[in-house]
């Protein structure tokens, strides 16, 4: 057998793990939890800015999401809780996941029958009680995915996870914009076909297996010592014993063991800041470009629809990035690519209604983004220690959505003092604290001199 064709069925190899059944679940419960980011991120945000509510209480708005800023706190229930009757049916991941995605279509419902102009507070509580289900929702796919897959099966994984959530948004923001101004659809009934896709993720549920659950060290460890600790204090009842096992093993051990780790306090920094300025940035999108003239179908095919197939090409081009930089390398490149598409902004802002340039400026802001989502990815998933990853996964993701939700929430009461092109000039200015944390954990262990992490196993 020759080199070449070794290389082409490895080539084929690598191209046939994403088609693998539990791997292309992955795409579909991407779709599933992006779903609710595409209700809030996309037609929500397109619905308001189309009956002009201000770009500061469009801003705000992006704060309904902070139960994805919290969702570590009652990550460690999700993970551990059985749900009574669906846990005998579906078993324990895919019975939490059955009740979010079920619960996710009356919240979706609910949205689409509130009026912001006249009850600002009912459309704000219908998208905070849809980013709690949608959080839950993520906490269980995480694990879920984690769990159903091989180590090497971990990348094509995610990456299909991240493909489907993408396309997920797409859809509610590209589709919104057709089904309303092409079609003439009212926002209760585009919200009742955005409600339907739920069932893409019910089905792939039902279809999939229940993932097994290992034991790991640590908990085994733990068991020991527990009956080591009942030998000796007979007076302890074995319920309360497994009580305070339970509550340290969920809440306690994955928290203590993060925090055990040199630098720990920098690695969340960064995770707060390396995307601060691209949040920013993204949050009023929709409002700038309807603010400086462009018509609903340029948007959605000049900027949207490019910057879709931008993003997907960006996905892949970040994943390649790593293989042949290294992790760190990756984070810096990307930062700066974020920060170079932040300008655009900018630059469009003076250029004025070309749709080409926005076309241009859309593509370049979706290559760095997907770019820098695979890349932060795969970052805090190196993070995490495997017998912890749901927890210290939901953490880290929940601080991540802070930077979404709550960091950025202020934009637009920035661009009401500022203006649309100091706006974005100011977002391209806080991206740097995220660079120089860059270069601050590069000397911890984390990273090696080549820039790949080395702490964790790569998921």
């Amino acid at each position: 057998m020759t080199i070449s064709t070794k290389h082409q069925q490895s080539s084929l190899t690598a191209i046939l793990v994403y088609f693998k059944p539990k791997i292309l679940a992955m795409l579909f419960l991407g779709f599933s939890s992006g779903i609710p980011y595409g209700v809030l991120s996309g037609a929500l945000v397109y619905w308001v800015s189309k009956i002009d509510l201000s770009p500061g209480e469009i801003g705000l708005l992006a704060s309904a999401g902070v139960p994805y800023t919290l969702k570590f706190l009652w990550a460690p229930f999700v993970d551990q809780a059985r749900l009574p009757l669906l846990y005998k049916i579906f078993g324990q991941r895919r019975s939490w996941l059955i009740l979010t995605q079920v619960a996710l279509i009356p919240a979706i419902l609910y949205l689409g029958q509130t009026a912001p102009l006249e009850n600002y507070g009912a459309t704000y509580m219908a998208a905070l009680i849809i980013a709690i289900v949608g959080a839950t929702q993520d906490i269980v796919i995480d694990g879920l995915r984690i769990e159903s897959l091989k180590d090497d099966e971990q990348a094509a994984g995610a990456a299909n996870y991240i493909y489907g959530y993408r396309i997920a948004g797409i859809v509610f923001t590209v589709g919104s914009m057709y089904l309303h101004s092409y079609f003439g659809i009212d926002w209760p009934l585009l919200f009742l076909c955005g409600a339907m896709l739920v069932f893409a993720g019910i089905i792939t549920v039902v279809l999939m297996n229940e993932p097994l659950h290992q034991e790991t060290k640590e908990k085994k460890q733990l068991e020991k010592e527990l009956k080591s600790y009942l030998v000796k204090n007979p007076d302890v009842s074995i319920t309360m014993a497994k009580v305070i096992s339970w509550l340290y093993m969920a809440v306690v051990a994955p928290f203590k063991e993060f925090m055990s780790r040199r630098g720990w306090y920098l690695l969340l920094l960064f995770t707060v800041f390396y995307k601060l300025g691209d949040s920013m940035a993204v949050a009023l999108q929709t409002k700038f470009f309807l603010s400086m003239g462009f018509d609903d179908l340029v948007i959605a095919n000049a900027g949207k629809l490019v910057g879709f197939w931008a993003l997907l090409i960006g996905l892949a081009v970040g994943g390649a990035l790593m293989v042949r930089v290294g992790l760190w390398y990756s984070l810096l490149v990307c930062a700066f690519l974020q920060m170079i598409s932040n300008l655009m902004f900018s630059a469009l802002f003076m250029v004025g209604t070309n749709a080409y340039f926005l076309a241009l400026t859309m593509g370049f802001e979706n290559f760095a983004t997907g770019m820098g989502a695979t890349v932060f990815v795969a970052f805090l998933s190196l993070l995490c220690n495997r017998s912890f990853t749901i927890t210290q996964y939901a953490l880290l993701g929940a601080l991540f959505q802070f930077t979404v939700k709550i960091l950025s929430s202020p934009s637009g009461y920035i661009v009401e003092y500022t203006g649309w092109f100091w706006f974005f000039i100011i977002t391209t200015l806080v991206a740097l604290p995220g660079i120089l944390l860059l270069f601050w954990i590069r000397k911890l262990d984390n990273f090696t001199d080549d820039g790949s992490n080395s702490t964790h196993d790569q998921i």
